[in-house]
């Protein structure tokens, strides 16, 4: 259930006076509105603040949408500015609607990878999301951005069909069987370049697959694909992306051309067996996927990178006339003023990275005329 919280505070004070709550969604309160970024349980969650002025003592009013089920302790971190933090702790309810779906994906080779997955609300309109993490991590820091992108607290911006992957070696994708039947333990500290490029033409095969089967049962959208991916997963996450565009076009059915978004935080130009210069080259990749480029403009190595697989993409990608505005534009490069890289710049609420995200989601993806297409013949 969304719970609505409202924390009042008096001028010159960081510290909430009061602090109450309602269940009415729909309860309108004049004022401007701003988002607001929040960790909840340790996740990543986002909301809307509404800056109210009170005769009677200026008061600030936030109003927060926060899904924590039938109770919660909420206190004020920090607030003002615009990097408005709030931590909260709760008790989720056991059970809960939008809650994440273990799945296994089998690939090709016999790796078990294991997924989540957060399914959207808007079914056949959906846009589906893949969230790849880095080099040493697992799906499981990108919990909190997939509910926010699943379920957006004000109820109006898009619920997106998210699912975030281990791939091979990390998280709980350790694990491969042999032809013969015997089990291997897989270490990513031990892979060599033809272990990372299997993420590419196996692990990210597995996903597609599971993607086809959400696609034909009207639960999403698969010719709005984006990937977004940090670190070892931006690399991944472009590798793939030109595999997709490079598929052959068949009479029988729609085969490939499906990501038309990537977002690659801290992408590495030469990262061990996925270096990014041949699929950038992919004609598809360099011309028809809008791209958002995000880094830590405080780290040279990973300025250098970012500013490569721009200027690579740049030609193809002129700035549209002014009137179109910025919803037209199709490669966006932010860089943050930190030396932090990968899914921290995600997943930190400081960074304020996630507005521009999803505003890019909706200018790019959402708001794009591409057609739902069934991928196999129905029985």
């Amino acid at each position: 259930m969304d719970r609505y919280f409202y924390f009042v505070r008096r001028p010159h004070s960081r510290q909430a006076n009061t602090i109450w709550a309602v269940s009415e969604p729909s309860l309108a309160v004049p004022g401007p509105l701003r988002r607001v970024i929040m960790v909840v349980d340790g996740e990543l969650a986002v909301g809307l603040s509404m800056n109210i002025e009170n005769s009677r003592c200026d008061e600030v009013r936030m109003r927060i949408a926060v899904r924590l089920g039938v109770s919660a302790l909420v206190s004020i971190v920090w607030l003002g500015g615009q990097h408005s933090v709030v931590q909260a702790q709760g008790n989720r309810a056991s059970s809960r609607k939008d809650a994440a779906e273990t799945v296994k994906l089998p690939t090709k080779d016999g790796v078990m990878l294991k997924a989540s997955y957060y399914p959207s609300s808007m079914g056949k309109d959906a846009v589906p999301i893949v969230l790849l993490h880095d080099y040493k991590e697992s799906r499981a820091i990108f919990n909190g951005l997939a509910r926010a992108l699943q379920s957006p607290p004000n109820g109006q911006a898009s619920s997106y069909a998210v699912l975030t992957v281990d791939l091979r070696g990390h998280g709980e994708s350790t694990v491969a069987q042999t032809r013969n039947g015997q089990t291997v333990e897989l270490e990513a500290a031990r892979f060599g370049k033809q272990d990372f490029r299997s993420m590419v033409l196996y692990d990210m095969e597995a996903v597609r697959k599971f993607l086809v089967k959400q696609n034909d049962a009207s639960r999403l959208n698969l010719n709005k694909l984006c990937l977004i991916g940090s670190g070892m997963g931006a690399n991944v996450a472009t590798s793939w992306a030109a595999v997709d565009w490079s598929a052959p076009q068949l009479a029988s059915r729609k085969q490939g051309q499906d990501v038309k978004g990537l977002v690659l935080v801290s992408p590495d130009w030469s990262f061990r067996g996925l270096p990014l210069l041949k699929p950038l080259r992919q004609p598809g990749v360099r011309q028809a996927v809008s791209m958002m480029i995000v880094y830590g403009k405080e780290d040279n190595k990973a300025t250098k990178s970012a500013m490569t697989v721009n200027k690579n993409l740049e030609k193809f990608h002129p700035d549209p006339p002014p009137e179109l505005g910025p919803e037209a534009k199709e490669l966006i490069v932010i860089g943050r003023p930190t030396s932090l890289q990968g899914s921290r710049l995600l997943t930190d609420p400081s960074f304020r990275l996630l507005p521009d995200v999803e505003f890019f989601l909706d200018a790019r993806l959402v708001q794009q005329d591409y057609e739902w297409i069934q991928r196999r013949q129905s029985n």
